[in-house]
């Protein structure tokens, strides 16, 4: 879809693609799961669809291309592990990163601790700059 008159002609055929990555990511994320029986895996489709909270065929139907509101909540899962939005969303990917790490860049705990410190001295300063005001 290389403009709007496509995307606003296009089916839900033409999204299938979205569910069949969401599918590739999971069983990626399964395979390289270091448990050995990999029914067991925190990433099959029966655990996967427990973290999101919805049944186990409605991740399935999802995966086969069925675009619903799930649809946007296995993609947000799949962000919050490092994968990119983009690379699942974008029909034509091929130079989009399929994992993005900078964007879980604020997720990680020194990030959020040095961000409160540097919030904490821009707001003591500024605090003392109005009162000498």
């Amino acid at each position: 879809m290389k403009n709007i008159e496509e995307l606003q002609n296009a089916t839900i055929k033409d999204f299938k693609f979205i569910g069949k990555r969401l599918k590739k990511i999971r069983e990626e994320l399964k395979k390289n799961d270091p448990i050995k029986d990999k029914r067991h895996s925190q990433f099959s489709a029966k655990n996967v669809a427990e973290s999101l909270g919805v049944e186990y065929n409605a991740l399935i139907n999802i995966e086969r291309g069925t675009i619903s509101v799930l649809t946007m909540k296995a993609i947000l899962f799949y962000h919050s592990l490092g994968y990119n939005p983009m690379w699942i969303l974008l029909p034509d990917n091929e130079f989009t990163p399929k994992q993005n790490i900078g964007d879980n860049l604020v997720y990680q705990s020194d990030v959020q601790d040095s961000y409160k410190e540097m919030e904490h001295v821009i707001v003591t300063a500024l605090t003392e700059f109005k009162a000498k005001i």
